[in-house]
């Protein structure tokens, strides 16, 4: 069986510094160069052609502008063949600058980069029947089609750039939209004539209620695990979420509340009109503030919470039912904290000293020895319905807590 012989693959060639050419050959490059001038409108009748034919692509660009397109491409190859050298940096940016007129004119860059190699294959096409005319050499003209086809390949590259760098502007131009009139609704900045107008952009339906969720969180990467939890919940892609820092909260704007966030402390506000639903949002973060007062988790709503919420309030009336019933209690020692703790656990527990126990690790009469202590140094009968109120909210006003700082904006 005989070995097959592995193709020999041409040496590129490049091409030659024009102080190494010899007379006859600079004659003939002059000649074909000037020649070529002379053949603009045939190149661009013959790249018209097949542009009309068989990119479609091209379909908003008229003829003139596309002969306008053919007469730079031959002039910009016809200085480099000229100066014999391979197109430079210089060279690259006009195309980058180039393909995002096309863009602004409509032309697609895949669309573009086509047009590209058509227009390269007519050039060279004509360079070679010149090429016979004027008598260049077989081996400059190698070189001249190598450099050509070489550049060709580096336009694609520039092109493909280029779209690379559309697609990531658009995509923060998006998040940037959709988080300004997120912004604007929750924060109540929008009209309702504003929404109106815009809801439509955002795949919005006026004619449907929404629920704005608060959610809060430490850092751009903790923002971004609530955005992909609720996103996940309602099954939406996160980079489609309208979502928006507002004040301190980050705020969404959601045709449903989802049904679960996992370990996240998220709050709900009630289904209203997209008009209405920063009051929605207001409510939300009344919810989240109390249930982070609470160390809760999951999924919160206002009308869940109870009595809850107002221990966010009365800051004046709080401090002096505290100066009245409270004093004793912290000027007990050591023992205040737990007599603190376990009385708070008791009302939690509704009072049940076995519960109690059991969450604190400690034995009943332990449980029933810090109330007592608490009703004594307060002045507070948990057996009278008033005082239990009292005790309750203002332990509750005291609760430790773990606030969040402000968060960062969300990520786009």
């Amino acid at each position: 069986m005989e070995h097959e012989i592995p193709p020999v693959w041409p040496v590129r060639r490049r091409m030659p510094d024009l102080a190494t050419l010899d007379g006859p050959t600079r004659e003939a490059v002059v000649a074909a160069v000037e020649r070529l001038r002379a053949l603009r409108e045939v190149f661009a009748d013959r790249v018209l052609a097949l542009i009309r034919s068989d990119v479609p692509g091209y379909a908003v660009m008229s003829d003139d502008d596309l002969r306008v397109s053919a007469h730079r491409f031959m002039d910009i190859l016809l200085g480099e063949l000229s100066a014999l050298r391979v197109p430079d940096g210089a060279l690259r940016d006009m195309l980058g600058e180039y393909a995002l007129e096309r863009v602004a004119r409509g032309v697609p860059l895949d669309v573009l980069a086509i047009g590209y190699q058509l227009g390269s294959r007519e050039m060279l096409a004509l360079i070679d029947e010149v090429a016979e005319e004027v008598g260049l050499p077989s081996g400059f003209l190698l070189a001249v089609h190598d450099s050509t086809w070489e550049f060709a390949n580096e336009a694609s590259s520039v092109f493909a750039r280029v779209q690379h760098d559309l697609v990531l502007e658009r995509a923060h131009f998006d998040a940037e939209r959709r988080s300004a009139f997120a912004r604007g609704v929750l924060g109540g900045a929008f009209t309702a004539e504003r929404i109106h107008r815009d809801a439509h952009l955002f795949g919005l339906d006026l004619n449907l209620p929404h629920v704005a969720l608060a959610a809060r969180a430490t850092s751009a990467t903790a923002a971004d695990a609530v955005r992909r939890v609720v996103a996940s919940a309602v099954r939406v892609p996160a980079d489609r979420l309208l979502l928006a820092q507002v004040g301190s909260s980050l705020g969404f704007i959601l045709p449903k509340a989802p049904e679960d966030v996992a370990r996240h402390l998220v709050a709900v506000g009630p289904p209203l009109p997209l008009d209405q639903l920063h009051h929605g949002f207001d409510e939300a973060v009344v919810a989240l503030e109390t249930a982070e007062r609470f160390t809760m988790t999951g999924l919160v709503r206002l009308s869940d919470l109870g009595p809850r919420p107002l221990v966010r309030s009365a800051a004046r009336t709080a401090a002096q039912l505290a100066a009245r019933h409270l004093t004793a209690l912290d000027e007990a020692g050591r023992s205040s904290r737990e007599i603190e703790q376990t009385t708070r656990a008791y009302l939690d527990c509704d009072q049940g000293v076995q519960e109690t126990a059991r969450r604190l690790a400690v034995h009943p009469n332990t449980v029933r020895y810090r109330v007592n202590r608490f009703q004594t140094l307060t002045g507070l009968d948990l057996r009278r319905t008033e005082d239990l109120v009292t005790a309750w909210w203002l332990l509750n006003r005291r609760r430790p807590q773990s606030r969040p700082s402000r968060q960062p904006a969300p990520p786009t």
